[in-house]
């Protein structure tokens, strides 16, 4: 999104101050003056973008749940409604799996600083959640889990890949070639492998794209067949307090033993990982 030729545009249209406005949401224009779609929750991020080419002191998105909850509450009953969180924590869930708020919405918001308040319309009364520079509520240092179901990761790996300058960036250069989002990335420490997960549903063209882009090197044994893991889940505990709160990571991983569930990869950033049940 353009936000300095939307707010060229806004303020072309001279809106007096004392007016309401209402503005349909979900739609947007391009370059060429075209009406384009803005895709899922595209209204949530029409009034972000708005809020932030008026320079809004809040944005309020009306919903059908009361908030951000801890976990989704459809699978945990027990789920708690989060009063306030970071620009960072809601970008953080609602990109590892959180359907509350698309993590696009977030950005106009975090870049002005402009407070947004998340609201149940069949529940006004209730509090909702606020989303601002900081979390007001310093007695939960982990906000939120999350989980992306149906995920796949490929690992690249080879004898010849230890030195060998510009490999990472030509295998995700071939992802964005290819129009496939890569979600969680892992290097392991000896540069022998690149581990990286995508959509169950993208794996076929991504595979068929790294084979074509390293032909030659797995041709000379200089890459390892491409060695490719399915139906995986990403699970990510999310939280600014958990910087400076020690064992979170054991009890994380304490509880996927309880549960029998084996780790396929950590990542370097903790915690967030791939899980086979």
């Amino acid at each position: 999104m353009d936000i300095a030729e939307s707010m060229r545009r806004i303020a072309a249209a001279a809106i007096p101050t004392d007016h309401i406005l209402l503005m349909a949401g979900f739609i947007a224009g391009n370059d060429k003056g075209e009406l384009v779609v803005l895709g899922r929750n595209g209204s949530d991020y029409s009034a972000a973008v708005l809020a932030a080419c008026l320079r809004a002191d809040g944005c309020e998105i009306w919903t059908d749940v009361d908030g951000v909850y801890t976990c989704d509450p459809r699978t945990v009953p027990d789920a708690k409604l989060l009063k306030s969180m970071s620009y960072q924590e809601a970008m953080e869930l609602s990109y590892f799996g959180a359907k509350v708020l698309h993590p696009r919405t977030i950005a106009p918001i975090a870049q002005f600083q402009i407070p947004c308040l998340i609201k149940n319309t069949a529940n006004p009364q209730a509090p909702g959640t606020l989303i601002g520079e900081e979390s007001r509520d310093e007695n939960m240092p982990m906000k939120g889990i999350t989980s992306l179901n149906n995920m796949a990761m490929i690992n690249v790996s080879g004898p010849g890949m230890k030195g060998m300058v510009g490999m990472a960036a030509r295998v995700f250069a071939v992802m964005s070639r290819a129009g496939i989002s890569v979600v969680l990335i892992t290097q392991s420490s000896s540069e022998y492998s690149i581990s990286f997960c995508e959509p169950q549903h993208e794996l076929r063209l991504a595979r068929r794209a790294l084979e074509d882009e390293f032909y030659l090197e797995l041709k000379d044994g200089v890459l390892e067949p491409l060695d490719v893991m399915e139906k995986l889940a990403i699970i990510s505990v999310v939280g600014d307090g958990m910087r400076t709160l020690r064992g979170i990571s054991a009890r994380f991983f304490s509880a996927l033993a309880c549960a029998n569930i084996n780790i396929v990869v950590l990542p370097k950033t903790l915690p967030s990982v791939p899980f086979r049940w």
